[in-house]
């Protein structure tokens, strides 16, 4: 039976008026919306809350102490990612924090402030990407911003306190940039990409996309950026933290406890040396993002190039998954249609159910990781080819 029979049965036809659709959306996002505000107010009386937040806190703890950002044990010799309290990023996450490990005389009381500085990102991210896109606006912008909100990733993104807001904003705040199409504008969001790779190393893929989009000039800022920040943070961290942090890097090994791991990795590890499953996904991540620059339009290989990213880091967790806001946003504008956003959304989601003994890695760790290649197979199956002008074009 075709569509147009279906939308003519009583108590079918219903269905199919907009309205009736957006209301149906509106119950959806809002019952979602309550599950994962309870989830957030439980969580933020546990363990879990600001656990990644306290080590950039200790970390700028020691740099006003006038200490080192790295424990002696990172540059010894290899360690596993999974400890409390370790700081494993380049030194200027903690001088960023530092502020607050000065105001504050805990971490769990800083985290609220963090926290609340990583939803309004999120919410400005998803406002300024659908107006500039013209993905939505009055009633529909107020059911995205929803969507977002209740995304799963998120709300274990804002309970733990990692750094992937933070970097979502400025990987969208450089494509907003480069979406003005000027030389200074450029060179704006190759300064942003230069900052994102100095708080956390996997943004700076993005420096090959520039390359071979044939973005030299925000490539050349991106670098000068990196540098000119290091060297602003040397009069508070002194030029050791900055000469250890290569070797802690190299020094960081895989993670041992597995439950949350989504990492391609960290699967392809348990039937091959870890060498060789990381050179494999890194070699296939790169691939990726030279054919989408080659063969998609900007805004489809920035966005494939930004899910990339996160795809090929050694340790990669469910929250993580919070950075992939901006791909989704950018599949609903130019990779139609809109279903396999909807899947890759909920796939995302995963969650540990108990009550599947030792099948709960189906939810908690396969769904999410299928859901995130879902993200770069969408963008790249169904993103208009490179040589179609969306000038003009209608938003779906």
């Amino acid at each position: 039976m075709r569509t147009g029979a279906l939308s003519q049965i009583f108590g079918l036809r219903l269905l199919y008026q907009p309205r009736v659709r957006r209301l149906g959306l509106a119950v959806l996002v809002s019952v979602f919306l309550l599950v994962r505000s309870y989830q957030f107010v439980t969580l933020s009386g546990e363990i879990q809350w600001g656990y990644d937040f306290s080590a950039y806190w200790e970390a700028g703890r020691r740099i006003l102490d006038g200490g080192s950002v790295y424990m002696p044990f990172q540059t010894e010799g290899l360690y596993s990612p999974q400890q409390h309290l370790l700081y494993p990023y380049p030194p200027l996450l903690a001088v960023l924090v530092a502020p607050l490990s000065a105001i504050f005389d805990g971490y769990r009381s800083a985290h609220w402030i963090w926290a609340s500085l990583g939803t309004a990102i999120l919410v400005l991210v998803v406002v300024s990407i659908a107006r500039r896109e013209r993905l939505a606006r009055g009633f529909d912008l107020f059911l995205l911003v929803g969507a977002a909100l209740a995304f799963a990733p998120l709300v274990g993104e804002l309970v733990i306190g990692n750094v992937h807001l933070l970097i979502l904003g400025i990987l969208a705040a450089a494509w907003l940039a480069l979406d003005r199409g000027t030389p200074r504008a450029e060179i704006a969001a190759g300064a942003l990409i230069g900052l994102a790779t100095l708080i956390k190393v996997f943004p700076g893929l993005v420096i090959v996309w520039f390359l071979v989009t044939g973005r030299i000039r925000a490539a050349v800022a991106a670098i000068v950026a990196m540098a000119l920040l290091a060297v602003a943070t040397l009069p508070v961290t002194g030029l050791e933290p900055w000469i250890q942090y290569p070797i802690v890097l190299l020094n960081l090994g895989p993670p041992t406890e597995l439950t949350d791991v989504l990492a391609p990795t960290v699967w392809l590890s348990a039937v091959m040396p870890p060498i060789v499953a990381r050179l494999i996904v890194t070699v296939a991540g790169l691939a990726t993002v030279v054919w989408a620059a080659r063969n998609r339009p900007e805004p489809v290989s920035y966005g494939v190039t930004v899910a990339v990213s996160i795809l090929i880091a050694p340790a990669l967790y469910q929250h993580y998954l919070a950075i992939m806001v901006l791909p989704l946003l950018i599949g609903l504008r130019y990779a139609p249609p809109i279903a396999w956003v909807g899947l890759a959304y909920f796939a995302m989601s995963g969650g540990e159910i108990e009550a599947l003994g030792d099948a709960a890695w189906i939810i908690n760790r396969a769904m999410p990781t299928i859901g995130a290649l879902f993200v770069v197979f969408g963008l790249v199956w169904f993103g208009r080819r490179r040589a179609v002008q969306l000038a003009g074009t209608a938003s779906p």
